[in-house]
């Protein structure tokens, strides 16, 4: 856990939530992996892949990312802009993982529409999507290219859609998961949980 919080700006809470998916929720589900879409300095991801050790061996855990900061975003949308984040630190988060020994974890450097579709094919089934973006396409895009790979049961869960510097990651689940695809949140508080029911 002091790992996770030297290097991530999300609250404990919503840590300590996705501990309860992964030691609770994963109980009957198709084996799968985990991906993270938005990891910034990889604390979330470093701590679902030391959890994973300890419950899930063989379990692997995805993080995408560009390493360098957001990429370009819709000003009418979005509440940041183009380059926050870029204190990412990734020659470092890579060092992290060696020292620890967290081989489980898997850095995935760039946009998300260069790497994702060729890594969710290696991947195969998931069953957690950790989506950790604040804009619109991203958060857009990170559900909808995880949604064929999602075992029946899986999560998503949407980090930082009700912050109000985030209105277009809220507008991007509200047009996709719940308007498009029908589906009703499990959980709304700390963070937006939906799940991959068949009938969904």
């Amino acid at each position: 856990m002091q790992l996770a919080r030297k290097r991530t700006v999300v609250a404990e809470q919503n840590r300590m939530n996705l501990y309860l998916i992964l030691r609770f929720g994963f109980d009957g589900l198709a084996p799968g992996h985990i991906v993270e879409f938005g990891s910034y300095r990889g604390g979330n991801a470093l701590f679902m892949a030391a959890v994973c050790q300890e419950l899930h061996p063989g379990m692997n855990v995805y993080a995408f990312d560009t390493f360098d900061g957001m990429p370009a975003t819709d000003p009418q949308r979005d509440g940041h802009r183009a380059g926050d984040f870029k204190d990412a630190g990734y020659e470092e988060l890579l060092e992290v993982i060696e020292k620890e020994k967290i081989d489980n974890l898997h850095l995935i450097r760039g946009l998300f529409q260069d790497t994702a579709e060729e890594t969710m094919k290696n991947v195969g089934s998931v069953r957690l999507n950790h989506v950790d973006c604040d804009i619109y396409s991203a958060v857009k895009y990170s559900y909808d290219v995880s949604r064929k790979y999602m075992v029946d049961g899986g999560y998503w869960v949407f980090d930082d859609c009700l912050y109000s510097g985030c209105l277009g990651a809220m507008e991007a689940v509200e047009e996709t998961t719940i308007q498009r695809d029908g589906r009703f949140a499990e959980q709304v508080f700390p963070h937006l949980v939906y799940r991959n029911w068949p009938s969904s």
